[in-house]
């Protein structure tokens, strides 16, 4: 007896679907698994690329499966200047991994919780491990509250510092993109202020063991300033977004 015409259909669906699951699948690993077994092979900047996927597919998922599992956070510093009347103010450091920390409800372990500012402050201290502390702090001393740097200047600044190309786009991209988030983050909390310059930090806060988890606190790690920067330009509804958030849950 043969099938029903529908049930052929269905059946067809079916196997086009599988097939082509198995085949993004079938992709996804010859791609990883060409990039990671045989890095020789690769061009010193090819190399140094498939290092960072490599990075962002498995190193931040294997510290869950650790004896004292996701025991640090890197703090997301950060700071704004403001022109006021013929002079320029300058406010307090701001963490904003503690409002991510806030919205934990519950806290089974060690206390540390936050994310999305950790992963933003451990991806700036990723790229500019790619230079010299000396030259990170001399980009940072280079710029100031009054005389903030744009990202053309930061490019420049690392070329004369003799940076290879890969490593100082990766900077250059992520510094960009800090700064557009640190602009919003400024622009929210004070819409009617002129804001001039910005510039973030990071420090390492690491949990105690699992075996002090409940009478001891975080140990607080110096910070590590960025450079002055000039205000990305506004977009009103990426600052909107910001500010539902902070009003949120801080």
């Amino acid at each position: 007896m043969s099938k029903e015409p529908g049930t052929r259909s269905v059946s067809m669906v079916r196997r086009v679907v599988v097939l082509a699951v198995a085949l993004v699948a079938g992709v996804q690993l010859f791609g990883v698994t060409f990039i990671s077994i045989p890095p020789q092979s690769a061009p010193p900047g090819t190399r140094a690329a498939a290092e960072v996927l490599l990075h962002s597919y498995f190193e931040e998922e294997w510290k869950l499966f650790a004896p004292s599992p996701v025991n640090a956070d890197r703090d997301l510093m950060v700071q704004a200047a403001w022109r006021d009347g013929d002079s320029v103010e300058t406010g307090e450091w701001i963490n904003l991994t503690a409002i991510d920390d806030g919205l934990v409800a519950h806290s089974l372990g060690a206390p540390r919780s936050a994310y999305l500012t950790s992963r933003l402050a451990g991806g700036l201290d990723a790229v500019w491990s790619n230079v010299t502390s000396t030259t990170r702090a001399a980009v940072a001393d280079g710029s100031s509250q009054a005389e903030p740097l744009d990202t053309d200047d930061v490019r420049q600044r690392l070329g004369a510092e003799d940076v290879t190309g890969l490593a100082r786009d990766l900077i250059v991209e992520r510094d960009a993109g800090a700064t557009t988030y640190l602009t919003d983050v400024f622009r929210s909390l004070e819409p009617d202020r002129d804001l001039v310059a910005v510039r973030y930090g990071t420090r390492l806060s690491t949990a105690p063991s699992w075996e002090r988890r409940r009478e001891a606190e975080k140990t607080v790690g110096p910070t590590t300033e960025g450079p002055w920067r000039v205000p990305a330009d506004d977009d009103p509804e990426r600052r909107a977004s910001v500010a539902s958030y902070l009003e949120r849950n801080s």
